[in-house]
């Protein structure tokens, strides 16, 4: 899975790791250089980290993942293909609710006598509507591209929130690609061409997003979940958040060294400097220099903290401050998803 879980704080986690260029087999002179130039790199203010908590982030429901995996199928299509559609498939482009357009209103259009100048003469909002709706029947006949055109137009405004704004769902973003294939059939121009081919991209990339939204959604409440066993039972935690890191990434050695960096974090042992120097390599390996940046767990982030802090004492600023909170939470008994980092 890629870019989950990514919350504003971690950006400090880039500073913080970059001292990792200069540490392995350099001397102590060339590590406290190191550093103290990170220590003044971790500028900005944390963000609330609870502003999007797991409890209030609504997961895709089975009726959500259908329609998901509808708009995925259309995907696949190529602009030839859309433009070439049998006229039972404009039906499975509409949605359950989707307003349709009778065979009535539709002769009614066809045979409505339009007044010249009605462009330029017709103040009324809804008859200049109703013209254009006739006129556009008229030019191009009854059919499903033209029905779809209209409906989808209908269907738009009916959708519009209070402030006029759609959510761009897959399923929405299906009907824009499905309404500019239309166009495109209608009015063939490269223009259209172009807008239909952004159109089958757009709908990908939202497609993307929502299932990462929802992987990261999941991550986090399994996360969550990890960390309420920290506080309830550390030994089983540890046993837990190794399976969770080996079910992730692999049984890896970067996977060895950060469950056993946090065992010994979590219970209090002894930590030698050269543990330090590898757990923060391991982090950087599996999360700053992989797709995965920010996905690690709260509390392996606090390790970075604890690690750099014993190789050279985190002296003062943001990163000392974000120590300090992390050492207050466990200390009371807080889950780090609880933190109030807007609490000075």
């Amino acid at each position: 899975m890629k870019n989950r879980f990514i919350l504003p704080y971690f950006f400090y986690l880039t500073s913080v790791l970059s001292l990792l260029f200069c540490f392995g087999c350099g001397d102590a002179e060339d590590e406290q250089e190191a550093i103290s130039s990170t220590n003044n790199t971790l500028l900005g203010e944390l963000d609330e980290p609870s502003r999007h908590p797991a409890e209030q982030q609504r997961g895709l429901t089975e009726e959500d993942w259908k329609k998901l995996k509808d708009a995925e199928k259309w995907v696949h299509l190529t602009v030839e293909d859309w433009v070439n559609l049998k006229d039972r498939d404009w039906e499975k482009l509409k949605g359950k609710d989707w307003v349709r357009l009778t065979n009535a209103e539709v002769r009614k259009f066809m045979n409505l006598e339009i007044p010249k100048g009605w462009v330029a003469e017709t103040k009324d909002e809804a008859l200049r509507e109703k013209f254009h709706t006739a006129a556009f029947f008229q030019k191009f006949g009854d059919i499903p591209q033209a029905r779809y055109d209209v409906e989808f137009r209908r269907n738009s405004q009916k959708m519009a929130g209070k402030d006029g704004f759609i959510r761009v769902t897959p399923e929405f973003a299906k009907y824009l690609v499905a309404d500019s294939a239309a166009t495109y059939f209608l009015v063939p121009t490269e223009a259209h061409r172009r807008l239909l081919e952004d159109q089958i991209k757009q709908l990908k990339r939202i497609i993307e997003q929502t299932i990462e939204q929802e992987e990261r959604r999941l991550l986090e409440e399994e996360l969550r979940a990890l960390e309420q066993l920290r506080m309830e039972d550390p030994q089983a935690w540890i046993k837990g958040m190794r399976a969770f890191l080996i079910k992730e990434y692999g049984d890896i050695p970067e996977v060895d060294t950060i469950a056993n960096f946090l065992r010994k974090v979590e219970l209090n042992l002894p930590r030698t400097d050269e543990e330090c120097h590898t757990y923060l390599k391991a982090y950087n390996t599996l999360y700053v220099d992989s797709d995965d940046f920010g996905s690690s767990s709260r509390y392996e982030y606090y390790a970075t903290f604890e690690a750099v802090d014993q190789i050279q004492p985190i002296g003062a600023g943001k990163p000392l401050q974000i120590l300090e909170k992390f050492r207050e939470a466990r200390a009371e008994g807080i889950s780090f998803y609880n933190i109030d980092w807007n609490d000075d």
